[in-house]
């Protein structure tokens, strides 16, 4: 993977990766937090216009894995990648149906707000749901360094500089997240989705113009490309055959659908939206962004199959990061598009790393070490109380430090853990963040009756069934592909537990809630509970 660009297409995507990381910092500098208030988390007078909070939104939910290991999975699996695909735009839409606006009113700066506002909080709730998102914002800053320190490495031809390349775009990223607040890094968001949409959508239609743009021969040169036949279009090329299969395909769609629903991140943008009519022009440009790139996506992934896909196959699984830039030379020899695609995958680490680390500080900051700060000063989740400015300025240099702290030790863990397979840290932030995170959200909003322990239960309980569930899945031990190749604690063949750790992350929410002794003293009948929510 070494002679992916030739020098000249290396020295221009370096050049242009180092003057968008300058414009980037200039960015930050100029519209991000004041240093004396709370605006690195929310700043009222200074938030993004709505259409620009829903480009951010969107390209929140789209990281450098989406780009490279699940087009890699199109590649190589043709349906079940696409299946992917399909879960995350199904957890879009329960979104923006079920989420940004009931969660705009009731949260003030992060969702444990939300708990406390609807009588299931506490300081024991809010540092649990601050601990519970650093698991999954952790995992997914490691997969976003190791991607793009693999892939700067085999771009500059020196595949030994793999660990310096993690380590200084970590450094950089963090310094982005710490410059910019929320503000900062959504311009941040939008100036990555600005580039890489237009140039994903290039690529798909140069994939269609390369087979006189008729989908039909498209699929049949994958289908022949991939090595796996007619296989391709049918479902179990990656998750399985059988009852096996059906459990991961299914476990596939409905965890994508619910880790998608409570990405710390989308959640962190979606608490500042303006107004009801904000959230609904939010919502119109996150789905218009995300079809469009998911189209591509999912074209340039066949494509993939159809062009390249036995360079794929001898690659083998490790290969997969490097899907777009294989097709992108198959494409373009003068490797103006491989310049192009490799923009793309830098830039969208770099946003995604950035916003990630923004929201795994204002977790650390605010909710797990201010938890019992915050009851001294003010009402549980109550952003006016009095010495509400004092609080905030303790928010701001909390979450600052708390975000430089995160990212540099995932730089750190990245390191170590580069030559693990990516697949596997993926689906552990997804699981937890679908079992654990996912339930109480939609607890909080919409039951009544959900207490602060039916809370802790479904948090802690989820998380370690959904760690659980991949320590003795096929990831973990019993196959060439897994973390300990060399042993076999392998119970099970399921590699998506999304259809048992999520109902066991309601479950416990429900079965909490239900023996909580202190559940009579705050319930709200189902009147008062509708009017509650529908007040502005």
């Amino acid at each position: 993977m070494t002679t992916l660009l030739d020098p000249s297409s290396r020295s221009l995507v370096l050049a242009v990766f180092s003057v968008f990381v300058v414009i980037c910092l200039m960015l930050c500098i100029v519209t991000g937090a004041d240093d004396d208030d709370r605006a690195l988390v929310r700043s009222g007078s200074r938030r993004l216009r709505s259409w620009q909070q829903g480009i951010a939104m969107g390209g929140d939910t789209t990281t450098v894995a989406t780009v490279t290991v699940l087009v890699g999975m199109v590649a190589t699996s043709g349906f079940d990648g696409l299946g992917v695909m399909l879960g995350s735009l199904m957890g879009v839409m329960l979104l923006l149906v079920l989420i940004v606006e009931p969660l705009r009113r009731h949260a003030s700066l992060t969702v444990a707000d939300l708990l406390d506002a609807r009588g299931s909080g506490g300081p024991t709730v809010r540092a649990s749901w601050g601990v519970v998102t650093l698991l999954v914002c952790f995992p997914l800053l490691v997969v976003q360094l190791v991607v793009v320190g693999n892939v700067a490495a085999a771009l500059i031809g020196q595949p030994g500089a793999r660990t310096g390349c993690i380590v200084v775009i970590g450094c950089v990223m963090t310094a982005l997240a710490v410059i910019g607040g929320i503000r900062g890094t959504g311009v941040v968001m939008i100036a990555k989705s600005a580039v890489t949409l237009p140039v994903l959508v290039v690529a798909a239609v140069l994939v269609l113009h390369r087979f006189g743009g008729d989908p039909g021969r498209l699929l049949d040169a994958a289908a022949h490309g991939s090595g796996l036949g007619g296989a391709y279009l049918r479902p179990g090329g990656y998750t399985g055959e059988g009852w096996v299969g059906a459990v991961n395909r299914i476990g596939q769609i409905f965890g994508m659908s619910m880790a998608t629903l409570a990405m710390p991140a989308v959640l962190m943008r979606a608490i500042s939206t303006k107004s009801p009519r904000g959230a609904r022009t939010v919502g119109r440009w996150m789905l218009g962004e995300l079809t469009l790139l998911y189209a591509a996506l999912a074209v340039v992934g066949i494509g993939a199959a159809a062009l390249v896909g036995g360079a794929l196959r001898e690659a083998g699984p490790s290969a997969q990061v490097f899907t777009p830039l294989l097709l992108g030379r198959a494409l373009d020899s003068g490797g103006v598009l491989v310049a192009a695609l490799a923009c793309v995958l830098f830039l969208t680490a770099l946003a995604a790393v950035v916003d990630v680390t923004l929201a795994a500080g204002i977790a650390l900051g605010r909710d797990v070490l201010d938890a019992s700060g915050r009851r001294a000063s003010g009402a549980p989740g109550d952003s006016h109380a009095s010495g509400g400015h004092a609080a905030g300025g303790v928010d701001g240099a909390a979450s600052r430090w708390s975000a430089a702290l995160t990212g540099s030790a995932a730089a750190l863990v990245a390191v170590f853990t580069a030559d693990w397979n990516l697949v596997v840290v993926s689906t552990l932030w997804l699981a937890v963040c679908g079992a654990a995170l996912a339930p109480v959200l939609l607890y909080a909003l919409y039951w009544p009756g959900f207490t602060a322990r039916g809370a802790l239960w479904c948090l802690w309980g989820a998380t370690v069934v959904s760690v659980a569930a991949l320590a003795v899945s096929p990831y973990v031990s019993g196959a060439p592909a897994a973390i300990f190749p060399d042993y076999d604690f392998n119970v099970w063949d399921v590699k998506f537990p999304g259809l048992v750790t999520v109902p066991a992350g309601f479950l416990l929410g429900w079965l909490g809630s239900v023996t909580d002794p202190r559940r009579g003293t705050r319930r709200l009948s189902a009147p008062e509970r509708h009017r509650e929510l529908d007040a502005a």
